[in-house]
């Protein structure tokens, strides 16, 4: 199969097209938008097409958080990190992470804050069913 290199992941097209299709069908059975998959150190894996903003959004700040949240977590004797909310004016952006064997996050972005709990369940089966494409991923990153 053809792999998709970039300078810092290298990506079966294959794997590529399911994650698309993952955060497609996500968005399509909610009111979610602009969902993405971004590694733990901030590269940004896949995007849905709603997700057209800049990609310092989707990368780098949710890393930092990340960052921020597992020392916050740990140091509390709160355990392993699992996810994090932004409740903002216009709406919530929910990042769930992945266990220690998964250096992968899903972000994504909602306006309805009333079904919050429904979108919980629909984004944590999602990123449970996306988990064994995303450990195929090789990023150079998990090389060193």
């Amino acid at each position: 199969m053809e792999k998709i290199r970039t300078p810092e992941v290298n990506i079966d097209r294959g794997l590529l097209a399911e994650i698309m299709r993952n955060l497609e069908q996500l968005e399509s059975s909610t009111d979610l938008e602009g969902s993405a998959i971004v590694s733990k150190t901030g590269l940004r894996i896949a995007s849905s097409e709603t997700a057209d903003v800049v990609a310092d959004i989707y990368s780098a700040s949710p890393a930092t958080l990340i960052s921020l949240g597992e020392k916050i977590s740990s140091g509390l004797g709160q355990g392993e990190l699992k996810e994090i909310v932004i409740k903002g004016i216009k709406g919530y952006t929910i990042i769930l992470v992945g266990d220690s064997e998964n250096d992968y996050m899903l972000f994504t972005n909602c306006k309805k804050g009333y079904k919050l709990g429904y979108y919980f369940h629909k984004i944590r089966k999602a990123f449970k069913e996306m988990e064994p494409v995303l450990l195929k991923i090789v990023t150079h990153e998990s090389k060193a």
